[in-house]
């Protein structure tokens, strides 16, 4: 930054090369506009994100209703995947809870053995 404000005492006795430089930098200006302009209307409208954006974008009725009975079709499957899910985690913690009470029994055998040695 330092150097470019050296240049400043310099390019102050050029004024033919500070029109052209602010001549240069306009016209991109002016072009960089132009372009957005013509880009916007050229663009077509962004994808869909989510469910409630595809909604406008439906070609009728029936495509709703069937997007309907998919999501409902998923939630079906997400209950049952959660149930089986809830079964498997009460399985897994009756083992526990078995295995648990033949370790205690095991130590209070143990202890009981050993007390009497």
């Amino acid at each position: 930054m330092e150097h470019l404000i050296a240049l400043l005492p310099l390019l102050s006795s050029m004024p033919a090369l500070q029109v052209f430089v602010g001549g240069a930098v306009a016209m991109m200006c002016v072009a960089m506009v132009l372009r957005a302009n013509k880009d916007k209307h050229e663009v077509p409208p962004p994808a869909p994100g989510t469910v409630g954006d595809a909604m406008v974008h439906l070609q009728g009725l029936a495509e709703y209703l069937n997007i309907l009975r998919d999501l409902r079709e998923i939630g079906r499957q997400q209950v049952e995947h959660l149930t089986r899910i809830a079964e498997c985690q009460r399985a897994a913690r009756e083992q526990l809870t078995a295995q648990t009470d033949l370790l205690r029994s095991i130590d209070r055998e143990q202890v009981r053995h050993h007390g009497h040695d």
